[in-house]
C-alpha cells in the first residue's frame, strides 16, 4: 500500500512537470527562443522580475509630475520620456547610483563639441561634473541628471535637423516654404538607447548633404584660432547661415532631381549625384519673388497655354481692360467664366466689374509668353519652370525680372533630359510632338522627379573654394537674424499666398480716359525699359 501511495505522488508530479512544460512561453507556437537554457520547472516556479534601480524608479516620478510645456515640440519630447522610462526596466540610461555611465560622457562631450557643426552649445542644459563625477549623489539629484542628458540629447537632435527655426514660412517669410526634416523623438531616444557609441549616433544626425559637410570644413577655418566658438565674422555667419538651410532640405534629393539656385540664377540637373546638365534661369523680382520650395514634377507641358495669375490678372490686365484692352490683342488673351465659358471682353464694363470673376487665357502659339514648354510641379505658390520668347533676359548677371516663375535658358534640352529619364523617349520624339503634337500636351512624369527651389548664397566648389552669391531677397539675412535671437529686427516681407487685392480705384482709372495702346511696350524696346514702370511690360515677364 504504501509503494502504490508513492508511485501515485511520483506519477503526479511528473503531470505537474508536463503541464508547466506545455504552459511555458518557451513551448508557445510563435514564441521567440529562450534567451539562456534553463531547467524548465525553475523558471517556472520562481522567475524574479529585474529589479528597477532607485534613479530609474525616481525619474519616472519626476516626469510623470511634470507640467506640460509650451511648445509643441517640447510636449512632444515629454511625451517620448514618459512612455521609454516607463517601458524601461533596470537602470536608467545615463546616470545610475553608482553615478554617471561612460555613455553619458560621449553624449556630454559631443554637444559641447556642438559649435563645430554652426550649433549653440549654450542651448542646451547639460548636469555639471566635478572630475567626471557627479557633485550630488543622492537619487533625486542623479534623476535631475538622468532627465537632463534626455532632453539635451533630444534637443540637440531637434536642432541638428533645423529646430532652432522650427516654421521658416511663419517665423522669416511665406517665401520660404521649407520644413524643419524632424525624426520623432520616440525613434531618437530608443536609438540612443541601442547603442554605445551615442556621440556617433548624434553626428549621424547631422545633414548628411556633401555640400552641408564642405560647408561645415570652411567654417571650421573661420572661427577664433584657439578653437572654441566665439563671435562669428559676417563671412562665417554667411556660411553657418547655408548649413542652416541645408537642415531644411530633404534628406534624399533624389537619384535624378533638379536644383535651381536662385542666388546664383542657374539650374543644375543631378543624375546619381552628378551635375548633367547647368543652365542659366531668370527668377522673380525683387517684389515677386521665386518661392523657395520642393515638390516632385508632375508633367512637362508642350506648347502650353497660359493661365494668367490672380496678381498678374487684377493688378496690371484689370487697369488696362478699363482704358479698352489693348492688352488683349497685343497678347490674343481671351476671357472665360469658371465654367469654362469663353466671353468677348469688349461687351464688359470692367470699371464696374470684378476681374475676378472671370479667368484669363493666352492659348499656345507664338505670342505665348510660356514659349514651347512648362514644367510643373504643383504647390500653392502657383510657380512653374518655362521656356520664353526674350532671351535677353538672359543678359544681365542679376536675373530678378519674372512674376515668380522660372524662366529656363535652353529649355527643350531640359524636357529632352526629363522624358527620356522618365519615358525614354529620344530627342526626335520630342521634336517632333513640338511641331506637331497636341495643343497643351500635358505628358505626366511617373517618376520620382524633384524639382528644388533652394537659395544658396554660399557654395564650396568641386575645386574646395568658396563661392559667394548676393542676398537678392534677404533670406540669407533673416536666417541670420534668427539664429543671432534678433527676432524683433526681421522684416517677413508681404504674404504673397494672401488673397489679391486691387491696389488701385476701377473708377478713377476709368475718370483718365480710355487709351487702348498707352499701356504696353513693344517687343522691340522692352531691353531698355523699367520692367516696373508700364504694364505691358510687366506683363511680358510674367509667369
Amino acid at each position: 500500500m504504501k509503494s502504490f501511495k508513492k508511485l501515485r505522488s511520483v506519477l503526479s508530479a511528473s503531470l505537474l512537470i508536463g503541464e508547466l512544460l506545455i504552459l511555458s512561453p518557451a513551448f508557445a507556437e510563435d514564441a521567440a527562443p529562450a534567451a539562456e537554457a534553463s531547467p524548465p520547472v525553475a523558471a517556472a516556479v520562481a522567475t524574479p522580475e529585474v529589479q528597477d534601480d532607485a534613479v530609474l524608479m525616481a525619474v519616472r516620478t519626476k516626469l510623470a509630475a511634470e507640467p506640460a510645456a509650451n511648445e509643441e515640440r517640447d510636449r512632444k519630447d515629454q511625451t517620448a520620456l514618459v512612455d521609454f522610462y516607463a517601458a524601461r526596466h533596470g537602470e536608467a540610461l545615463w546616470v545610475t547610483a553608482s553615478g554617471v555611465k561612460p555613455e553619458a560622457k560621449a553624449l556630454a562631450a559631443e554637444i559641447a563639441n556642438a559649435w563645430a557643426y554652426a550649433l549653440d552649445p549654450a542651448r542646451f542644459k547639460l548636469p555639471a561634473l566635478n572630475e567626471g563625477t557627479l557633485p550630488a549623489t543622492d537619487t533625486d539629484s542623479l534623476a535631475e541628471a538622468e532627465i537632463e542628458y534626455s532632453k539635451a540629447a533630444l534637443l540637440y537632435a531637434r536642432d541638428a535637423r533645423g529646430g532652432r527655426i522650427p516654421d521658416p514660412a511663419e517665423m522669416l517669410t511665406t517665401n520660404l516654404d521649407r520644413r524643419p526634416q524632424w525624426i520623432e523623438p520616440k525613434v531618437v531616444i530608443e536609438a540612443l538607447a541601442a547603442t554605445h557609441e551615442p556621440d556617433a549616433y548624434l553626428r549621424s544626425l547631422e545633414p548628411q548633404h556633401p555640400q552641408f559637410e564642405k560647408l561645415r570644413q570652411i567654417y571650421l577655418t573661420m572661427l577664433p584660432k584657439d578653437g572654441k566658438p566665439g563671435k562669428l565674422s559676417p563671412a562665417a555667419k554667411r556660411v553657418r547661415a547655408n548649413m542652416e538651410m541645408w537642415r531644411w532640405m530633404w534628406p534624399n534629393m533624389g537619384d535624378f532631381y533638379v536644383l535651381n539656385n536662385i542666388p546664383e540664377f542657374m539650374q543644375y540637373v543631378y543624375k546619381d549625384g552628378q551635375i548633367i546638365r547647368s543652365e542659366k534661369i531668370v527668377a522673380g523680382l525683387l517684389d515677386k519673388q521665386t518661392t523657395i520650395f520642393s515638390r516632385p514634377l508632375k508633367y512637362v507641358v508642350l506648347r502650353p497655354a497660359w493661365r494668367v495669375p490672380e496678381s498678374i490678372k487684377v493688378n496690371e490686365l484689370w487697369p488696362n481692360l478699363i482704358r479698352g484692352g489693348g492688352m488683349m490683342r497685343q497678347y490674343g488673351l481671351q476671357i472665360v467664366t469658371k465654367d469654362d465659358k469663353r466671353v468677348d471682353y469688349r461687351s464688359i464694363d470692367w470699371a464696374t466689374t470684378d476681374i475676378r470673376k472671370y479667368d484669363v487665357l493666352q492659348p499656345p502659339g507664338p505670342k505665348s509668353v510660356l514659349g514651347h514648354v512648362k514644367f510643373s510641379f504643383p504647390s500653392q505658390h502657383t510657380i512653374y519652370m518655362h521656356d520664353t520668347p526674350d532671351k535677353w533676359m538672359f543678359k544681365p548677371a542679376q536675373r530678378t525680372l519674372s512674376h515668380g516663375c522660372l524662366r529656363v535658358w535652353k529649355p527643350m534640352q531640359l524636357a529632352e533630359l526629363i522624358l527620356k529619364e522618365d519615358k525614354g523617349w529620344d530627342a526626335d520624339k520630342i521634336a517632333e510632338l513640338d511641331r506637331s503634337g497636341p495643343l497643351n500636351n500635358e505628358i505626366p512624369i511617373t517618376k520620382e522627379i524633384p524639382i528644388h527651389l533652394v537659395y544658396f548664397t554660399a557654395w564650396v566648389g568641386e575645386d574646395g573654394k568658396l563661392k559667394t552669391f548676393s542676398d537678392v531677397y534677404g533670406h540669407e539675412k533673416r536666417v541670420t537674424q534668427a539664429l543671432d535671437g534678433q527676432w524683433e529686427k526681421i522684416n517677413k516681407g508681404r504674404d504673397h499666398l494672401a488673397p489679391v487685392e486691387p491696389s488701385f480705384n476701377p473708377s478713377a482709372v476709368a475718370a483718365r480716359g480710355q487709351n487702348m495702346d498707352g499701356d504696353y511696350v513693344p517687343a522691340s524696346k522692352r531691353k531698355s525699359a523699367n520692367v516696373g514702370d508700364m504694364i505691358g511690360n510687366a506683363l511680358g515677364l510674367s509667369y
